[in-house]
């Protein structure tokens, strides 16, 4: 954005608010020239504002996007729909749990120097790839480990702020631009979707583990680098069972990884697990198994 524009855009909403965040205006702008679609969000926070859609609001028409800003504010939350873009993002956390932490258990690293990425309020990450030929987003699971989730549908992004403890802490961007970001790695693909990749065709999805793997986690238990992969595979195998015992299949979960070599914490199981019953539940709810 050239300097003219940036004029411009600060006499145009210079007058709105003592404390303009002209950054956000351009930022915005910038994101649509990479082709995104924009909406907004209350002032530091994830929550659309009242009477709006959030992301189903989001444009790529700077006209109706300035207009956004002189409704709601120039100070606004931005974030931008992945709907249709081609992109997902991983979604790793470090405040509740971390996910950075469960991705090393299960045997996978990631070198945020070589990727687009963004540093999350509470230090947590948001990294952006780009889908693979023969993958589609609507297919991709979003759960996928303790503190680890895979966004398709939008993310709020830099230079948008949140409050964590009563201080405003913002969205920092590493990397470039969004729309340069990495393709996602094989192993990420195979975990989100469980699909083939590289030279073999298969799209359908197949089980993770086998029922001889299934079976040699109840004797050997869970096994180091695969623990968080293995508990919530295991537990949504068995809760995928008509009429089973959700309590039953949590004290399974829970002696098998009481006897493997390293156990995972209680709370990391706690969340795996109710992870994996959480998406078993909606599966039933729509009708499948």
């Amino acid at each position: 954005m050239n300097e003219d524009t940036k004029k411009a855009l600060e006499r145009k909403f210079g007058d709105r608010t003592q404390e303009t965040n002209i950054d956000l205006i351009i930022a915005s702008h910038e994101l649509i020239m990479q082709g995104f679609a924009v909406y907004l969000l209350s002032q530091g926070t994830n929550v659309p504002y009242e009477g709006s859609r959030g992301h189903l609001d989001a444009t790529n028409d700077v006209r109706e996007l300035t207009d956004m800003f002189l409704k709601y504010g120039a100070n606004s939350n931005i974030g931008i729909s992945l709907k249709d873009t081609g992109l997902v993002v991983l979604d790793i956390d470090r405040h509740s749990t971390n996910g950075f932490q469960s991705l090393i258990h299960s045997g996978h690293t990631l070198n945020l120097d070589d990727l687009v990425w963004e540093r999350t309020p509470r230090s947590g990450a948001h990294i952006f790839f780009k889908i693979p030929d023969g993958v589609k987003a609507d297919e991709l699971k979003h759960d996928l480990m303790a503190g680890v989730e895979l966004l398709t549908d939008k993310v709020t992004i830099s230079p948008s702020v949140k409050l964590v403890d009563g201080t405003e802490a913002e969205y920092k961007h590493f990397g470039g631009n969004i729309s340069e970001c990495s393709v996602m790695p094989d192993w990420l693909v195979k975990m989100a979707s469980n699909v083939a990749t590289g030279g073999n065709k298969q799209t359908k999805r197949v089980p993770k583990y086998s029922m001889n793997q299934r079976l040699e986690m109840i004797l050997n238990g869970f096994q180091k680098g695969e623990r968080n992969n293995q508990v919530m595979s295991f537990s949504g195998w068995l809760l995928s069972i008509r009429d089973i015992n959700p309590n039953l299949v949590y004290a399974l979960v829970q002696k098998i990884n009481f006897e493997s070599d390293e156990p995972l914490p209680d709370k990391e199981v706690n969340t795996i697990f109710r992870s994996a019953y959480n998406r078993q539940k909606k599966r039933a709810s729509k009708g499948g198994r």
